[in-house]
């Protein structure tokens, strides 16, 4: 039990960082960014893009532990999968893989992807409107974020009763 403990551990706080990170965007980043004009904004996010994925501390990383490691103690524990422990992480899982990993994949990474194909001095007409939609899906996964980290947090406290 001491393995799931120490995985648990790891993906919480990685899933913590994210809903961290996506926190920061919220309140500061994208207001921020709402300030500027068309060649500052695709100069800016083109660096914060680059920045955050870069490898090996970039948010791939972190995304990739978030998304995988929950499986092992799913695996591990499938024989008490009735527990709380076990459901309160394979609900807080399905939530982060999906509703922050496939969703950020399939619809937020191909709008930084175009943003990133962008020239600062020349920007497209619809340059905002890739922002709002950008910023809209973020107040879509930002809260999914923050339900998956309570329900793994809340998990925690349950690990007992999984190795009883």
């Amino acid at each position: 039990m001491l393995s799931i403990r120490i995985v648990h551990l790891i993906f919480t706080f990685a899933i913590g960082l994210f809903a961290g990170l996506l926190y920061t965007f919220e309140q500061g980043v994208i207001p921020t960014l709402a300030t500027l004009n068309a060649t500052e904004y695709v100069r800016i996010e083109q660096g914060l893009i680059r920045a955050l994925d870069a490898f090996p501390t970039g948010v791939i990383v972190v995304a990739n532990l978030a998304m995988w490691l929950p499986l092992y103690p799913l695996v591990r524990l499938w024989s008490k999968r009735h527990t709380a422990y076990w459901r309160l992480t394979a609900l807080g899982w399905v939530l982060f893989f999906f509703g922050v990993g496939v969703f950020t994949i399939v619809l937020n990474v191909p709008i930084n992807n175009a943003v990133l194909g962008w020239d600062p001095a020349a920007p497209p007409a619809d340059w905002a409107q890739a922002r709002e939609a950008w910023n809209q899906l973020n107040a879509i996964r930002t809260p999914i974020n923050y339900v998956s980290f309570g329900l793994l947090i809340w998990a925690a406290f349950m690990a007992g009763e999984a190795s009883a």
